[in-house]
C-alpha cells in the first residue's frame, strides 16, 4: 500500500487554473496517454478552456475497506481541484464519476460519454465503421445514461451491436485480480465468452484489459474507434503511459 500512495504522489499532475477539468482516471491514462489529449482537445473545442487532473478517485482503497485512507485521499484529489478552480469535473471512468458525485458535490461532475453524444463527433466518424459487429462491455457502475449514450456513438459510427444477455462485471471489479489472481483471470474468461461475437467493446479502460484475457476476443476501447483506427492501443507498461502522461501536462 505504501507503493500505492507513492506512485499516486508522482501521477498526481495538474495543468493549472480552469474551471471545467477533464478527470481521465487511472486505468485510461495507463492505456493509452495520447487519447487524454485528445480528448481534451475535444472538449475545448466544444466547451472552451480546459484542464487535466491525472489522479486517483482512490475507490480501490474504499473497496479494501480503508475509510480512513480513502477519506485523506479524496480531500487530497479535492483540493487539488479547488487549487484549479474547478466547477466543472469531466470523467471518462465510471468508477470516477462515481466517486466524485458522492465525494465531491460542491462541483458538477459529468460522464465524458453522454457529452460526446450530445455535443456529436466528426462527421468522418459516420459510418465509419459499418460492418463492424461488436458486443459492449458495460461497465458495472454505469448510469443508464452511460449506457443509452455509448450505444448511440457506436450507431453513429456504423457498429453493428449486438449484446451480451446481462450486464456483468468484467472480472476486475473490487481488484479482484489482484487479490486473487488466478480467480480473477477465471471470471475474466467466463466474462469474455458470453461475448455473442468475436470483437467487444469498452468504455472502461480496465474492462478492455479484461476482456483482452489470453487473446480469444479482439477487446477495444469506445477512444480507439473515434480517435484511434479501431484497433486496439498497445499498452508496454500501465505505470509508464500514466507517469508518461502526467509527465506531458
Amino acid at each position: 500500500m505504501d507503493m500505492f500512495f507513492a506512485a499516486s504522489k508522482i501521477l498526481r499532475r495538474s495543468t493549472g487554473k480552469s474551471e471545467i477539468v477533464f478527470f481521465p482516471g487511472c486505468s485510461l491514462s495507463g492505456y493509452n496517454p495520447d487519447y487524454i489529449f485528445m480528448t481534451r482537445d475535444y472538449l475545448r473545442e466544444k466547451l472552451g478552456n480546459c484542464g487535466i487532473l491525472t489522479a486517483c478517485c482512490a475507490k480501490p482503497l474504499k473497496l479494501i475497506g480503508d475509510s480512513k485512507t480513502f477519506t485523506h485521499r479524496i480531500e487530497s484529489v479535492r483540493r487539488e481541484l479547488d487549487i484549479m478552480n474547478a466547477k466543472i469535473v469531466i470523467t471518462a471512468c465510471q468508477n470516477c464519476y462515481n466517486i466524485l458525485r458522492k465525494y465531491d458535490s460542491q462541483r458538477k461532475i459529468l460522464s465524458l460519454w453522454p457529452l460526446m453524444q450530445r455535443f456529436g463527433l466528426d462527421e468522418k466518424l459516420h459510418n465509419k465503421f459499418s460492418g463492424l459487429e461488436a458486443s459492449i462491455q458495460d461497465s458495472c457502475v454505469s448510469t443508464p445514461e452511460i449506457i443509452k449514450s455509448v450505444r448511440e456513438i457506436l450507431n453513429f459510427m456504423g457498429v453493428n451491436v449486438r449484446e451480451f444477455a446481462k450486464i456483468k462485471c468484467c472480472g476486475g471489479s473490487q481488484s479482484l485480480a489482484s487479490c486473487d489472481s488466478r480467480y480473477g483471470r477465471e471470471c475474466m474468461r467466463k466474462r469474455a465468452a458470453e461475448s455473442p461475437c468475436s470483437v467487444i467493446i469498452s468504455y472502461c479502460a480496465s474492462c478492455r484489459s479484461s476482456m483482452s484475457i489470453d487473446g480469444k476476443y479482439k477487446s477495444i476501447h469506445l477512444l480507439d474507434l473515434i480517435f484511434g483506427n479501431g484497433e486496439s492501443s498497445r499498452v508496454k507498461s500501465n505505470f509508464l503511459n500514466r507517469l508518461i502522461t502526467a509527465k506531458n501536462l
